[in-house]
């Protein structure tokens, strides 16, 4: 293993950090965060000026408890979290708050642009009631410079903290020893691993690597049998809003070991949200794909998104064709 440079105590081949201490943190009103293994990043709901539909939103809220999700991350990438005005950011998470915060655990993304942003964001959220607050590396930033910008935010948050793991977005892709380092902070209680790096979740979810008393979500879609099989905790990514149903049932099947079951549950699931975010060819529509699936589904009133995205016809009619295959599902 390469040395470090950022100070922190890196788990050894055969070791797991002491979480012990995570238990006797103070957090006020929330001593007892609970996190369950089916969550969706979950997209904003926008009018057609490009600002918060609340009556969609009502609805939005209404769905997730409907498909039976543990929890709902707001303002993510699928939520289009970076590009939506600060006062219907503040408006959605005091509206999901309000809808369903005693039957779902609400993560709100804080990441933004530097740490001291980041910092303003997840103070703001904590103070509204968020559940957790999910932290990110800021685009354009060191690994060691991200990593400590993280561990700074979550070290003054008076709630639990989350990392969230996606080079994508970040343009920083940490290694196992990088975010064990991360994971050690004791207020850091959840990771969604956006990575897509399949040594990545070997290590993570291995003996030698699992930070104990954290949390592992595995933040993409189109694998939760495997997820359920290499042993993340839960997941959390962007179809489940849309699909909520379908992740339970994978996921109860490999919990049962009817894995087969489950492997060709999630191929339909996985060909299905491909279908919708057209994936299969160009241009990328998943967060607009998803917004009108919903739409079709009378969730939302608009498939308004701020990112440049578009449907044309023939992109809507290949939405409601999948829609309507898998509408008893849906």
């Amino acid at each position: 293993m390469r040395a470090v440079k950022f100070e922190c105590a890196v788990p050894r081949m055969g070791t797991t950090i002491d979480r012990s201490r995570r238990a006797s943190i103070n957090y006020g009103q929330m001593t007892n965060l609970r996190i369950g293994p089916i969550n969706a990043a979950t997209p904003t709901p926008l009018n057609t000026c490009g600002r918060l539909d609340y009556d969609s939103a009502r609805r939005l809220a209404a769905r997730w408890l409907n498909v039976e999700l543990d929890g709902v991350l707001l303002l993510g990438n699928m939520g289009e979290g970076s590009l939506i005005a600060s006062e219907d950011r503040r408006a959605f998470l005091e509206l999901a708050l309000a809808e369903v915060g005693d039957r779902l655990t609400i993560f709100a993304c804080a990441a933004d642009t530097s740490r001291e942003r980041m910092r303003e964001q997840a103070l703001l959220y904590a103070s509204m009631g968020a559940h957790c607050v999910v932290l990110a590396i800021p685009r354009g930033v060191s690994s060691n410079r991200g990593i400590a910008d993280v561990k700074s935010v979550a070290e003054s948050c008076p709630v639990p903290c989350g990392y969230y793991e996606v080079p994508a977005a970040t343009g920083v892709a940490l290694n196992v020893q990088e975010i064990s380092c991360l994971l050690s902070h004791e207020n850091i209680v959840a990771l969604k691993d956006s990575s897509n790096n399949p040594l990545l979740s070997q290590a993570l979810t291995s003996e030698q690597y699992r930070v104990h008393g954290v949390t592992i979500l595995d933040g993409v879609e189109y694998r939760t049998a495997y997820s359920r099989a290499i042993g993340y905790d839960g997941v959390i990514h962007g179809g489940g809003a849309l699909t909520g149903r379908r992740i339970r049932a994978i996921w109860e099947m490999g919990s049962n070991g009817h894995f087969a079951d489950a492997m060709q549950l999630d191929q339909e699931n996985s060909l299905f949200l491909g279908t919708v975010y057209n994936r299969f060819s160009h241009p990328l529509q998943n967060t607009i794909g998803q917004k009108y699936a919903l739409k079709l589904l009378g969730v939302l009133e608009s498939e308004t998104v701020l990112l440049d995205q578009s449907l044309d016809e023939s992109s809507k009619t290949r939405i409601s064709a999948a829609v309507e295959q898998s509408r008893e599902w849906l």
